[in-house]
């Protein structure tokens, strides 16, 4: 220990109390003494006190009434109560109202010491314990989930206001549109952080273990069942449990947890015992609710129970405004896992980004940037490093919607000379001459369009 360290002791009997200062210390700690508790708890306020030892009888306030006080400023603080007089139950009682340790009278200077450290590993536990969920928070904080589209700001809107209640939530969305991290941002948020947050995917098991996987089993329940194994559902108990792909789940396990949901118990494979859990259940899934309940894929009476709430995630081509900042973060957070200087994309490549019909979303995305900063050999990003399908399909069709004649023309001249202009950077590798050459222009005129189209040849001399 060291004087730096701050004790708070409190007890009416002066000898007490000037025998247990001697004793911290000969220890190497720093005490505070006080006969009187307002005085006490009036330090405890001004100053940064790590530990706290009260009597647990006095005239005018009890230890119990003291631990209530000292928890409601901060609960960190570990409070050992000693007495001269102590029993069972007023040893229970302390511990009950939240006191570390409880300790008689007399006491020596090895005792003390014992307690003493054991409280400051306790405390430090609870530090780290609070530091790792300050940590859980920033990572899925809801600024982390990326967009500044419409649909987004309502899809955050709502994640926020659902995060502070129990009701299960249920989430639609096409594959790769970030179901679980918005699953993972509830939980991140709600009263039940500090418990399991138990994922699965209904699509991964095999059927034949569904059942043992999610609910447990009793040793003997099967062949090869040697011991009592507890299910990830009996496991999430306190917390939150997550069910990715929910209509893949059979239908003889829909029924069974249907059960667990309305009655809040379940029962293991093989076992008789009916088990409380206390869970919110999370569920997603990537396709047409309406079609999986009338082919009776997913029962009805399961369907509702699950969806108390509904969060509908969009697809990335509906919402073209959040591609640049999604594609920013996802350059950053390559360049930072690769150690590679890849600072920027060049602007056609964010124009191809836009018009991509990007089926696999925002992982689609994050993939191609990935696989773009492991393969360039420059600080740009150029379509010369993206997939050969992106530029394809990034030409397709036009909308004409809303325009004119002239309109519709000019745009299809612009799509076609930048497209051709695209294929030939990437075929001559930048060089001007080659592609005034192929294309019958002169070079003035090709540096004309790529100018006008924000074409760097430099990007593409690999």
């Amino acid at each position: 220990m060291n004087e730096n360290i701050k004790i708070l002791v409190i007890d009416d009997e002066e000898d007490v109390l000037r025998g247990c200062g001697r004793i911290l210390e000969a220890l190497g700690n720093n005490p505070l003494l006080f006969s009187d508790h307002n005085a006490a708890i009036n330090i405890f306020k001004d100053e940064n006190i790590d530990l706290v030892f009260c009597d647990l009888l006095m005239p005018d306030v009890d230890g119990l009434k003291m631990i209530e006080l000292f928890q409601k400023l901060n609960p960190y603080v570990p409070v050992i109560i000693f007495t001269a007089y102590g029993t069972i139950d007023r040893a229970v009682a302390a511990m009950k109202a939240g006191a570390f340790d409880f300790i008689e009278k007399p006491f020596d200077s090895a005792q003390i010491d014992i307690v003493i450290q054991k409280a400051f590993r306790h405390r430090n536990l609870y530090l780290e314990r609070d530091n790792l969920l300050k940590q859980l928070e920033e990572k899925f904080k809801f600024d982390n989930i990326i967009g500044k589209s419409i649909q987004m700001k309502k899809v955050f809107e709502m994640t926020e206001s659902v995060s502070k209640t129990n009701a299960n939530i249920f989430i639609t969305g096409e594959s790769g549109t970030g179901k679980e991290l918005i699953a993972r941002s509830i939980h991140a948020h709600s009263i039940r952080k500090t418990k399991a947050f138990v994922p699965i995917n209904c699509s991964a098991f095999p059927e034949s273990l569904f059942d043992s996987e999610i609910f447990g089993y009793e040793k003997g329940a099967f062949t090869g069942a040697e011991q009592r194994k507890i299910g990830l559902l009996e496991y999430a108990d306190g917390g939150t449990f997550f069910m990715d792909e929910v209509c893949e789940l059979p239908l003889t396990l829909q029924s069974k947890l249907l059960r667990a949901i309305q009655e809040k118990k379940l029962r293991r494979v093989g076992g008789n015992d009916l088990i409380d859990i206390d869970v919110r259940f999370i569920s997603a899934t990537n396709e047409n609710i309406e079609n999986a309940l009338q082919s009776q894929k997913l029962r009805e009476d399961l369907y509702y129970r699950l969806n108390v709430i509904n969060i509908h995630l969009p697809p990335l081509r509906e919402r073209k405004e959040d591609i640049r900042l999604l594609a920013e973060h996802f350059l950053q957070k390559a360049s930072q896992r690769l150690n590679k200087n890849v600072y920027r994309f060049t602007d056609d490549v964010i124009d191809i980004f836009e018009n991509c019909k990007w089926q696999g979303n925002i992982r689609e995305l994050e993939n191609v940037i990935e696989r773009a900063v492991t393969i360039t050999k420059s600080e740009s990003i150029t379509p010369y490093d993206l997939p050969q399908y992106m530029t394809q399909q990034s030409s397709g069709s036009l909308s004409f919607d809303n325009l004119k004649l002239a309109d519709a023309k000019q745009k299809t001249i612009e799509s076609v000379e930048k497209k051709y202009l695209l294929h030939l950077l990437k075929k001559y590798n930048g060089q001007v001459t080659k592609m005034s050459e192929e294309a019958g222009m002169t070079r003035r005129n090709i540096h004309r369009l790529l100018k006008q189209y924000n074409f760097n040849p430099a990007d593409y001399r690999k």
